[in-house]
């Protein structure tokens, strides 16, 4: 690493939320654009197989809160997974309007795919963190950030 990003990285005005950035930007970044290339996946599309891996049925709403995405992302990401048969859309019991989403017998295979690229890029991010209480720790002080009883994540406010 060069001297200015280390200093950069080490004496600025938001030093922790600009290394959580940089982390995330080396992290997810280097993942979307290798599903890319690989896979043909853009960044919403991989989003939308990577949280189906994990829970299912879900709203193109709530993917978008889970992953940070703009909605106006989503919905055409999940047109191209329906297309192509990895995804199915049927209509919420309490809510007509609103779409569930869940992954077909192809969509979980390519799922798997997917979530193979972030387990793969995640896993030498954390190499330096040694020991089990290290990892528990960095997950404990993450979890305290995001699941707080404040409104800090309604960018609307």
């Amino acid at each position: 690493m060069r001297d200015s990003a280390k200093a950069m990285l080490t004496g600025n005005a938001i030093t922790t939320g600009y290394r959580i950035s940089f982390l995330a930007n080396y992290l997810m970044g280097v993942i979307y654009a290798r599903v890319q290339a690989d896979l043909g996946f853009n960044r919403a599309e991989a989003a939308i197989l990577f949280c189906l891996a994990h829970m299912t049925p879900l709203s193109g709403i709530e993917i978008a809160e889970m992953t940070g995405r703009p909605r106006n992302s989503i919905s055409p990401a999940v047109g191209k997974l329906v297309r192509l048969g990895l995804i199915a859309k049927e209509p919420a019991e309490q809510n007509r309007k609103i779409e569930l989403l869940s992954l077909t017998e192809e969509g979980r295979a390519m799922s798997e795919k997917v979530v193979a690229y972030f387990v793969a890029r995640e896993r030498p991010m954390l190499e330096p963190l040694v020991s089990t209480a290290e990892r528990e720790l960095l997950d404990g002080l993450l979890a305290r950030l995001i699941f707080r009883e404040d409104n800090w994540l309604d960018t609307t406010v």
